[in-house]
């Protein structure tokens, strides 16, 4: 029998033996974090599904996984054996509705409190019986440990405001709201408020802990083997208090008559079953999540910074690749992910890759969220177009770029859907939108080239950026499939992404993406309107010249793609005086057209 197949056998009896008649399984840890620790892979354990979200129902007969359809071709492959079907997700195919179509009054639903979040669980009890559960532990043999990886301080150049102001602003936040405590356990927010950053997420420099901002002090719960007595002592001097990760649920326990201020989305619900009835909760986002998204003008100086050692790398990279497949060099899909990250890593800067890199040859590029592995992974050899996504983690910043290299020869076609990317790159980029605008609603003027020849691609348009933190970070967000909400509103400062595609199956995938920050224009024409923002290109990479079709961009299109050119250009060759091919890499992509 397949291995995940028994594994769903023995959750079954679990089910039975507890009186259960479906079991909910969430791709998350106690911090709702978009990256897992190993130890609450549980999807990746049951299902042999290995992408990063994906959501499990079992029933005693049936199991399905839900995913988008960034994961659709992976998942067919992953679950091959499993008994698992898979569920392809949309805005009418989802796991809840699927719920409330086939559970019957008085059927229970099970699911690990400790990983659900709030928001979840009120919905999931609007319509049906639910309790914790947490029928995994008993079953999995050999658990990954949770991580031991040291907390270390941001150094005091890169950020701005200490953890003492940072916290004081939220906490003039709660005091508008009617808040006396504000408990967060979203890990980007408390890295963030704290200045600390650690490694217990892969990718993300964040660490396992919850924080209780109260009036006088905050308490920080976190295994305090992971911090040195001269970090307490640094973090107390800015009335941070270190307390034990697992006494949180007995400090929420001892709160009463009070007010506590959650946002239920970034929540657990096992945190929140905790606290005693006199507790009135007020919910609203995060006030850190706000003070996170707008960068100040400190942290753009080192953004922009990182944005270099970044450029710089990857000239290096694209040099050493064109020239290594020019002699003929066995280079393979994986070796991609290798070679990028030891340019990277050349920097004094480097931290870790801000993501699993994607390097995705042919038709593997149609997987919008591919994942080479050793045992399946192509060689970079014949024609085709190879996508590379990839980012790091420097000290200074966050990255995350996607380029699409030429091998080979070029069909038409080739040609034509990049440049169509490449037109809808630039009609977001060169967009002067209104400040306050809902983002979701820019993500149309994306997709207009290609809707334009019925084309669209399945994935959102951009996400918001950390700094020197998650590479996903809200709230802003380019997506028409996102809902138009009063936090996703476009402020300056914000850094976010720009990544439109399109993918064709089994022949390729193409997506262009630059990070950006929301500027505000100078000089402007109308003042009587309001303040207008653009989209200020902070990535430095070109783009490849040789897969443009230059006939099908106007003039306005091919004047930003020079502008942008240009100003690759002058950032970079400086740094490249003495690497010739690296510097002539670099001329021959940034020639005006």
């Amino acid at each position: 029998m397949n291995i995940y197949a028994k594994r769903v056998e023995n959750l079954r009896k679990a089910m039975r033996e507890n009186g259960l008649d479906a079991y909910l399984v969430v791709s998350a840890d106690p911090h709702l974090s978009e990256y897992l620790s190993d130890y609450y892979k549980v999807k990746d354990y049951l299902s042999g599904f290995q992408g990063s979200v994906g959501t499990l129902v079992f029933t005693q007969k049936e199991a399905y996984l839900w995913v988008d359809g960034r994961y659709w071709l992976q998942a067919q492959k992953q679950l091959e054996g499993s008994g698992v079907i898979l569920q392809k997700q949309d805005k009418e195919n989802t796991f809840q509705n699927w719920l409330k179509k086939n559970l019957k009054k008085g059927q229970i639903l099970g699911s690990d409190f400790a990983v659900l979040n709030l928001a979840l669980k009120k919905e999931l009890e609007g319509f049906c019986t639910l309790r914790h559960y947490d029928l995994i532990a008993p079953l999995w043999d050999n658990r990954p440990s949770l991580p031991k990886v040291q907390i270390y301080a941001h150094e005091k150049e890169y950020y701005a405001l200490s953890a003492r102001e940072k916290i004081a602003l939220v906490r003039e936040k709660m005091r508008e709201l009617g808040a006396e405590n504000h408990l967060i356990s979203s890990l980007d927010d408390i890295a963030y408020l704290t200045n600390l950053r650690g490694g217990d997420v892969e990718y993300n420099p964040v660490f396992l802990s919850h924080l209780l901002i109260k009036q006088d002090n905050a308490l920080l719960f976190v295994d305090e083997d992971k911090i040195s007595s001269t970090l307490k002592e640094e973090l107390k001097s800015e009335g941070v208090l270190i307390c034990t990760y697992e006494s949180v649920i007995k400090e929420l326990e001892n709160l009463e008559n009070t007010t506590l201020l959650i946002e239920p989305a970034r929540m657990t619900a096992l945190l929140v079953e905790a606290l005693n009835f006199s507790v009135k909760l007020i919910e609203e986002i995060n006030p850190s999540t706000y003070l996170k998204a707008v960068k100040d003008v400190k942290e753009i100086f080192h953004i922009e910074n990182a944005m270099i050692e970044d450029g710089v790398a990857l000239c290096r990279f694209f040099a050493w690749l064109e020239e290594a497949l020019g002699q003929k060099q066995k280079i393979n899909e994986v070796d991609i992910d290798t070679h990028i990250t030891e340019f990277r890593a050349k920097s004094p800067f480097y931290v870790s890759n801000s993501f699993a890199t994607i390097a995705a040859f042919k038709g593997n590029g149609a997987f919008p969220h591919y994942k080479a592995e050793k045992q399946s992974c192509l060689d970079i050899e014949g024609d085709g177009f190879l996508l590379i996504d990839s980012g790091a983690q420097y000290k200074n910043g966050t990255t995350d770029i996607t380029r699409v290299v030429p091998v080979g020869a070029l069909s038409e076609e080739q040609i034509h859907d990049y440049t169509l990317v490449l037109k809808a790159h630039i009609a977001i980029s060169r967009t002067i939108f209104p400040k306050d605008i809902a983002m979701p609603l820019l993500d149309a003027i994306t997709r207009q080239p290609l809707w334009e020849e019925q084309l669209d691609y399945i994935h959102g348009t951009g996400h918001g950026v950390g700094y020197f933190l998650n590479v996903h970070e809200g709230p802003q967000v380019l997506s028409y499939f996102a809902p138009v909400l009063e936090k996703t509103r476009a402020k300056e400062g914000m850094l976010t992404s720009i990544e439109p595609g399109i993918y064709k199956a089994e022949k390729w995938g193409v997506r262009l993406e630059n990070l950006v920050i929301n500027t505000r224009v100078e000089n402007p024409k109308n003042s009587a309107y309001g303040e207008f923002l653009y989209f200020k290109p902070i990535t430095l990479c070109p783009f490849e010249l040789s897969c443009i079709d230059a006939s099908l961009l106007d003039e306005k299109e091919k004047k930003w793609l020079n502008a942008y050119h240009q100003k690759v250009k002058e950032k970079l060759a400086p740094r490249l005086q003495d690497e010739p091919k690296a510097l002539k890499w670099l001329e021959i992509r940034t020639k005006a057209i």
